[in-house]
């Protein structure tokens, strides 16, 4: 597999994380509030996006908005780097060997969901740092490893992979719909004529984020929600027992509706951060054929 496919997908998507995080921040503040199922979070302190910002910046500090980013980079380094890697790479030799045919949509799909499911849960320790780090209202986050450490003694293994399973489904989700809609879309657009330029990248990266969020944002809900709760007194007591146990708690006491809580903060952040991840892709891609001195990238 080639190196360069992990490596510029990694870098993409560090980029696109850095300029994106206080949004993400909001959406986790968000989604965790108004649990009827945690006493901590019943209340509705805030009332969206703009609103969130604003409160967290004048009641905590406006480096509070950054809250964990170090966990975010870590975690779009390891995880943008396999999953991107993973999909190309398979994608490009796929096409190789099948010389004048583009991959169709269904194997794009499905290999973008397992690229990224297995990127999900190898990097789910870092995730779940990120939404606890999210969550507190502090300004500064614990080391690295310090973080992990506590995490671990007080919960074990079990807390430091909490939340792995909606996050794989997530990630499969969002990786199933996102990645090969911003292919094919793109690919459509050439073919009807368009130029592959900064534009057509721009038009298909906006699209595959307002479609990953709708798909996806459920499932990102009970994940949030999965990854910030706490063993209780009673180790064999939970909150949420499952994706679909929260999924269905949160419908019944919230209303089907809280089941997309925080889609605007999500697709604000989502959407930027598509185009910036998939702009700045192609800008690595045109970097790799100018010091390679060919035309067609590797990926």
């Amino acid at each position: 597999m080639p190196w360069q496919a992990f490596v510029y997908g990694g870098l993409a998507a560090m980029t696109a994380e850095a300029l994106t995080f206080p949004i993400d921040m909001s959406k986790t503040r968000l989604q965790i509030q108004g649990q009827v199922a945690d006493a901590r979070l019943s209340a509705l302190k805030y009332r969206g996006m703009i609103h969130t910002l604003v409160t967290v910046g004048r009641q905590e500090g406006v480096m509070s908005l950054f809250t964990g980013a170090k966990f975010a980079l870590l975690r779009q380094g390891t995880y943008g780097t396999i999953r991107l890697g993973i999909y190309y790479s398979i994608k490009d030799k796929w096409e190789q060997k099948n010389v004048g045919v583009k991959m169709p949509l269904p194997h794009l799909v499905l290999l973008g969901g397992v690229a990224g499911v297995i990127g999900s849960y190898i990097t789910t320790p870092t995730d779940v740092m990120r939404v606890r780090m999210q969550a507190c209202h502090h300004t500064k986050s614990p080391p690295l490893i310090r973080s992990f450490v506590n995490i671990f003694k007080t919960e074990g293994m079990r807390g430091v992979y909490r939340g792995a399973i909606p996050n794989a489904q997530r990630a499969a989700v969002v990786n199933g719909v996102q990645i090969p809609t911003y292919d094919v879309t793109k690919r459509n657009l050439i073919a009807a004529g368009f130029q592959d330029n900064k534009k057509t990248h721009f038009g298909s990266s906006l699209f595959a984020g307002f479609l990953g969020s709708c798909f996806s944002q459920p499932i990102d809900v009970a994940k949030t929600r999965m990854m910030n709760q706490k063993l209780l007194s009673d180790p064999n007591v939970k909150i949420y027992k499952g994706v679909l146990d929260t999924l269905l708690n949160t419908a019944r006491h919230e209303g089907v509706l809280a089941l997309w809580k925080g889609f605007v903060p999500t697709f604000c952040r989502l959407g930027p951060w598509n185009v910036l991840f998939f702009m700045s892709l192609e800008q690595f891609r045109l970097l790799d054929n100018f010091l390679n001195d060919r035309n067609v990238s590797v990926f």
